[in-house]
């Protein structure tokens, strides 16, 4: 006589199920792992700098040409500031002027060169010399002599630097260029430094 059919199903459907859960089980840890894994590779993403330029971040988020645009000009204004500053150092009849006209030389020559630098990163061409109108202004004050080379220096002085805040300023708020950003925020700070310098160095 043949068995009932059902009498040896049973066992296998029993061992299939336990089977089937057991695979069920393994795939929930696995699928749990490796939602936890993309979520660490997210996390850890989420952690790293975006290339916007925010901060002291220092990551690049490719030059506009806006900003192209404003590192040639600040270039051309920093060069005269470096003239200016030489010309001071060396023309000035009063030694705290001529010590203020060290000073602009030098930090203009710094942020010249940092500049520089963001502008070959970035393949924007620079001016190398002073546009011929800053050079004219230059020569009529370098004919000047005594307390009237001191009060045009000094003046001269203050108009550049506020004329160059006032980019700078402009220039931090638009541009998503971390380099640039930094480089706008540091001169920023010297700059307004060395302008109230000039400021007290005035008559009384």
């Amino acid at each position: 006589m043949l068995d009932h059919p059902r009498t040896h199903i049973a066992p296998r459907n029993a061992e299939t199920a336990a089977a089937l859960s057991q695979r069920l089980r393994i795939g929930a840890v696995a699928f749990a792992l490796g939602i936890g894994a993309l979520g660490t590779a997210w996390e850890a993403r989420a952690q790293v700098p975006d290339d916007k330029g925010r901060g002291n971040e220092t990551l690049r988020a490719g030059v506009r040409d806006s900003d192209r645009v404003f590192i040639r000009a600040a270039a051309g204004q920093v060069i005269r500031e470096r003239q200016l500053g030489a010309l001071m150092r060396k023309q000035a009849s009063v030694a705290p002027l001529r010590g203020l006209g060290s000073k602009l030389s030098e930090q203009s020559n710094r942020l010249y060169g940092e500049l520089s630098e963001i502008a070959k990163r970035e393949k924007t061409e620079i001016p190398l010399d002073m546009v011929d109108e800053s050079h004219s202004r230059l020569q009529r004050l370098a004919a000047r002599r005594g307390a009237d080379f001191d009060r045009a220096a000094r003046e001269m002085a203050v108009e550049s630097l506020e004329q160059e805040l006032k980019a700078l300023e402009r220039a931090g708020d638009k541009t998503d260029n971390g380099f640039l950003r930094n480089w706008t925020a540091k001169a920023l700070g010297e700059r307004r430094a060395l302008l109230d310098e000039f400021r007290r160095a005035g008559p009384r």
